[in-house]
């Protein structure tokens, strides 16, 4: 949940600069290159204060189960479901092994987080219709 919350500043720069526009999003190259950093920081703290692992506490050195609910659930919870829905074990050697899938699919999205709640998106469904000729 603390990962949603940094999407907050981003939301707020795209409704008061509505005609800005970069990959369909409200933000400028700055602002994005600024959220990829954050974004990449505070995967690195995370990861980066993981538990020594150890056999003794099951789960300690998995990166999801330390971290699922609170802190980076964003990218935990849909890499878990679709790599768990694809093969059994997929869920499991991406934590162990893989652990910067998380961030990709934390950044993809907050991308689909930003597109959904741009502006730019309600101009698109309060567009006019062309008028039909009936001749």
């Amino acid at each position: 949940m603390i990962s949603i919350l940094l999407l907050i500043p981003w939301i707020i720069f795209g409704f008061k600069n509505p005609n800005l526009n970069l990959f369909g999003l409200n933000q400028t190259k700055k602002s994005l290159l600024l959220l990829l950093g954050i974004e990449i920081l505070f995967f690195l703290i995370l990861y980066l204060t993981l538990p020594e692992p150890t056999s003794k506490i099951a789960g300690l050195q998995s990166f999801a189960w330390n971290y699922f609910i609170l802190y980076y659930a964003k990218g935990i919870i849909p890499t878990t479901v679709l790599s768990e829905y694809l093969n059994g074990n997929l869920g499991d050697k991406i934590d162990l092994n893989y652990q910067y899938v998380y961030l990709i699919v934390s950044l993809i999205i907050d991308y689909f987080i930003l597109l959904i709640i741009s502006p730019n998106i309600r101009k698109i469904w309060k567009k006019k219709k062309p008028a039909h000729n009936t001749v």
